[in-house]
């Protein structure tokens, strides 16, 4: 019986908790500040998705891969769903000034409407994650009898 359940947790248990706890630490950041997208190309969050992908593909506990499989996807919406960085323009004068206010004010707002769908699918996420651990630690106390 404990070796189906030590296929089922795979290899690298410790790395997949710290993928996890890593993770989760990235969508406590997503919903308590505004992220653009210059903020997920960052070299540390860049392939997240991808490797909590390849980390699901190695497990054999369908629980546990449906719940990494979610996150990842969640990471790759909440990305989709960030708004560019805007870009600062030097006083105009006149007219184009109050264009571009206007235009900034519009952008300000629809970011805002953005952020909070980052937020709500970064708090489902959340519970994927601990989904995930908490089944990642019971196939442990299985495997290992903790």
């Amino acid at each position: 019986m404990r070796n189906r359940f030590k296929l089922a947790l795979g290899p690298e248990a410790k790395e997949l908790r710290d993928q996890l706890v890593e993770f989760r630490t990235l969508l406590e950041e997503v919903t308590t500040t505004h992220q653009y997208t210059d903020w997920f190309l960052h070299e540390d969050r860049r392939e997240v998705a991808r490797a909590l992908r390849d980390s699901a593909a190695r497990r054999d506990d369908e629980t546990l891969k449906l719940a990494m499989t979610r996150v990842a996807d969640a990471w790759d919406e909440i990305f989709a769903l960030a708004p560019a960085p805007r870009m600062r323009v030097r006083f105009l004068g006149g007219i184009e000034e109050t264009r571009y206010r206007r235009e900034d004010a519009e952008r300000a707002a629809a970011d805002l409407d953005r952020f909070q769908k980052m937020t709500e699918v970064a708090h489902t996420a959340q519970i994927d994650v601990e989904i995930a651990i908490d089944r990642l630690n019971a196939l442990e106390r299985h495997t290992h009898g903790r």
